[in-house]
Order: C-alpha cells, then structure tokens, then sequence
C-alpha cells in the first residue's frame, strides 16, 4: 500500500498529515473524526486518565502502568497525589531486563501554540512495564493533560512523551516520535505526532506509526463514548492481590521456567497455554501466601495440590522453596521432565475424603478407638479373560491403601484446586484454607451436574453454566463457615474465576455438622467411591 492522499477517510476517521496541525509549527495533524462527536470534555479527560493509568487497553505488548509522580494543578495551586512512587522490585531488578532513562523522572513538556489557550491541569510520570521486558525496553513517561483557562470550558489536550533522547531508543510498543497529543477541541477529536525527523513517513497511512495514530483515536473515541453512556467493567481483577506485586512475580517466574516448560512439554495439549497460565496461577499464590502469611510464608505452611494434573504448577512452586505435594489419580507423562526431588512429590493417589470413611465425630466421641465407619463399597470392575466382577472395598481397606489419599494433612496446609473437577466441590470441606479454581460441574457423588446461580445473586451475574458453578462453590464454603474472597484471575482462560478461603472460626473441628449437613443437601455422596476408584482405570482429561 503506497502513501495515501491527504484527505483519505478510514473508519469513519479522516487522515490529513500535514504541517497544519492546530498545536502548532513541530505538530503533524494525523487523524480527526469526521463527524462531531457527541461527549464532552469532562467525558474524555475521565476516559484518557484511565488510558493513562492502563496503558495495556492500547497495546498487548504492555503489561502496565506505574505512576511514579502525579500533581494536580488548579491555577497557581499545585496537589501532589503522587510522588517519586519506586515501582521495580527486587524480581525485576535482579534479572537482565531492558531499561531506558529510568531514573530520569522530570516532566517533560511539548511546545504548543499559544492561540490554543491551553494549560496543564494534571501532569502525570508513569513507568511503562512490557510484558516481557527482557525483549521491550522499560520506559518512562510523561502524560500531560492540558484545558483552557475555564476549568469548565470545552476543550482538552492530553500529551504523551517517552523519556528518551533519540529515535533509535524507541520501545517496539509506543510510536516512534517525539510526542502524542490527542486533542478535543469543540466537538471535533483528533491525534497530532512531534516527529524525530521532517515527518515525510507520516504521511504514509501504510506505515506502522501512522496506522498507530488511527488506533489511538479508535480508542480515544471508544472509551471517551463509553464514559458517555455509563459503561462499568464487567470484570473487576486485582480484589484479593495487589496487581503490581502479582505482575512483577509473574515477569520473574515467567523468565525462570517458561522456556524449559515449553521446550520440554511431553503432553498433546498446547503447551503455551498451560505452560503461562500455570506461571500466572503461581505467581498469585505466592502473593496471596506473601500477603496472608507474611514474606516467611515457606517457614509457616506447604501446599497440596489436589488433581495437580500435569504438575507443573507444583513445579514451580517447589522451586521457588514452598514446600508441597501434587496428587492426581493418574500419572502423567509430564512427570518425567522434571527434577527427581519435584517427581518424588507427585503422588498417583485417589481423593477419597476421611468424612466419608471415618465414624461421625460424635460417634468417635463415645467410641474413641473406632478409626473407621465400616462401611462397604461394592465396584464393578471389568477383565478380558473373566466376566466382569464387582469388588466389594471396605472402609478399612480404603483407609490402609496407598492408592487413596483421605485429605487427612497436617494443620499448616493450604489446598490447591486447579481445574480439578469432581474434587471442586468437596475441597472447602476438607478443613483447610484453599483456593480452588472451578471448571466442571460435579457434585459430591462425583457426577455432573448443572447448578443455577442462587436466586440472590441472579440480578448481578449470567445463569450460566459456568457462573452457577462458581456461585455453588462459593455458597458451599460460606455454608461451613469460610470467608470467601473472589478474584478474577490474569489467566488466559474463560474459566478464571478463583475462589479463597483462609480464614473460619471452624479451622481445626472439621468435619463439622455444617459439613455432614451440606453433602447430604447437596444429594448425598453416593457412589463417589465409586467413581473415584474408576478414575484409576480412565485416561487423564485435559482442560
């Protein structure tokens, strides 16, 4: 595609690169909406501050923001709101990652015509983190947002400029020039470039940097209009921990352990989406252990993973020093990649509840020597050369065998349920702070199931399949006293939804009544035995 004619329209937007720009003689006009646009000032400051603060909307390339220095400015008075924020810890810092200027936080400004009557009111320093900042430099930057001597008038300018001193320094995710201005001036919204050199590649709609500046006002408009019509994020991440430490351990164990995963996946799924979002599920477990338990939380407790699938989510926490164990019903060929300490704590092993083997606490009460309820527990197992069978397991039996895991761990324990399945509903039974990640509908005799979103929460969420799934979890642990917290995880799946619990009054008396009475609610657990000791014989699902 050769160089467009000034005057093109491309999406309803009107290209003109020229040197008539209204921000002065160093401006480029790039783009300007066609027609007027139907916000207003205050609708366009409040949706560019959120760009500000979330740079990642315009490019996937970006991680995040960190705002190091934000003033506000009101005539001659100036409010600090931030200042000389330190954004890098010691994870980033420690590895080769890419850093231009960093250290230089001064305000930048951009010359404009002083016709335009426009003065900065806000001047904003942030500190752009890549995704992977081993390959995009990390910058600094100052945003400028600019009215006229009106608090209330009808115009806004808000400036972009990189903290860097040459062209050739420029990251691969901000366009190559001096300065980004995207300007509402009236009710017409446009973008101006300051370009390195005489500006002749701007007038090139086919080159990167131009088609750039059509994203950036495509987005300006978006957002600007969604302010307008009163849009709110459907999602809120971030609630249970903080993003900036849950994304610098993510970059940090992300340059750690991806390749060697990757390179050395031995399952058919796709590798790189299980390999990353495994890392990002770590990453948030060690905040979230950091945050509860303190910065010594591998002295303070261990881990269990439970349907820990093809291990590498306990790969990687056991080598970041947490102690732990993964338990699957089935082995899996990943298994044989990792290090001879990490395979020796991937257990094949059945999850059979202790509730379900042992007597009911009162009757331990009266009778303290009984270790099991006696119950019985026919399986029908099928073999070539005989007709089929049915195996008669007793408590006893279960409780003795080293295929079967009864969930009976040590006080410190935190429970991981991943994706896990029929064990996603029992695992807030079990006595132990958890997070567990849902994914199918079970229920607790192991079959599937489709629960609708509780009739309170109806009016605030889907009824899907999905949603009522997380809605059950979350009522189960409420139910038998946990305090439960939501987060919507950074993972690239739509099954993201976490589920948290690590405090209740009950801690140390379970199982409770409130337990005994939830299963039988819920249907009962008939024939989860069962079910269980035929996952023993099934091939290993993959999610």
């Amino acid at each position: 595609m050769g160089a467009a004619n000034v005057g093109s329209q491309r999406g309803g937007f009107k290209f003109g690169a020229d040197r008539h720009s209204l921000l002065g003689a160093e401006w480029y006009g790039m783009y300007s909406t066609q027609e007027p646009v139907t916000f207003k000032r205050e609708h366009f400051e409040t949706a560019m501050m959120n760009l500000i603060r979330e740079p990642n909307i315009n490019s996937s390339v970006i991680l995040r923001a960190d705002i190091l220095s934000e003033v506000d400015i009101t005539g001659d008075r100036e409010e600090v709101i931030v200042k000389d924020k330190e954004c890098l810890n010691p994870e980033i810092k420690e590895f080769e990652a890419k850093k231009i200027n960093i250290e230089d936080l001064e305000v930048r400004e951009a010359a404009i015509a002083p016709e335009m009557d426009l003065h900065i009111r806000k001047q904003v320093v942030r500190r752009i983190i890549p995704r992977n900042p081993y390959k995009d430099a990390i910058i600094n930057q100052t945003c400028l947002v600019l009215r006229g001597p009106e608090e209330d008038g009808p115009d806004c300018l808000v400036i972009y400029i990189p903290h860097i001193n040459a062209e050739d320094e420029c990251p691969f995710y901000i366009p190559r020039v001096k300065a980004v201005g995207i300007l509402l001036h009236g009710d017409i919204l446009s973008v101006h470039y300051v370009p390195f050199d005489n500006g002749e590649v701007l007038r090139d709609e086919s080159q990167r940097v131009v088609r750039t500046a059509w994203r950036l006002l495509q987005t300006a408009f978006k957002h600007s209009t969604g302010v307008i019509q009163g849009y709110k994020k459907r999602v809120n991440h971030d609630q249970v921990v903080d993003k900036v430490n849950f994304q610098n351990q993510y970059i940090n164990l992300k340059k750690k352990y991806s390749k060697f995963l990757v390179d050395n996946w031995a399952e058919s799924t796709d590798p790189k989406k299980h390999v990353f979002e495994d890392i990002a599920i770590a990453a948030f477990l060690i905040e979230l252990w950091r945050k509860v338990k303190g910065p010594d939380f591998r002295e303070k407790m261990q881990f269990r993973d439970l349907g820990c699938g093809n291990g590498v989510l306990c790969y990687i926490l056991i080598s970041e020093g947490v102690t732990g164990i993964g338990i699957d019903a089935r082995h899996r060929k990943s298994w044989a990649i990792y290090p001879a300490d990490i395979q020796a704590c991937l257990k094949e092993q059945v999850i059979i509840p202790s509730l379900l083997l042992r007597p009911h606490p009162e009757v331990r009460k009266r009778a303290p020597h009984l270790q099991h309820n006696g119950g019985l527990f026919p399986v029908k197992v099928a073999h070539e050369l005989i007709a089929p069978a049915t195996v008669v397991y007793s408590s006893e039996d279960l409780l003795r065998s080293p295929q079967v895991n009864v969930a009976e761990f040590s006080p410190e324990t935190f429970i991981i349920g991943n994706h896990s399945d029929e064990l996603t509903c029992w695992i807030p039974l079990l006595g132990y702070p958890f997070m567990v990640i849902p994914c199918c509908s079970h229920d607790f005799s192991g079959r599937r199931v489709r629960f609708n979103v509780r009739e309170l929460e109806a009016r605030q969420t889907s009824n899907s399949t999905y949603a009522g799934l997380v809605d059950h979890v979350s009522y189960i642990a409420s139910r038998v006293g946990w305090k439960v917290e939501k987060e919507m995880l950074r993972i690239p799946s739509t099954r993201n939804a976490a589920l948290i619990g690590y405090e209740n009054e009950n801690l140390g008396q379970f199982p409770t009544q409130e337990v005994y009475d939830m299963v039988l609610e819920d249907g009962g657990p008939d024939g989860w035995i069962q079910n269980t000791m035929a996952l023993m014989k099934r091939s290993p699902r993959n999610h």
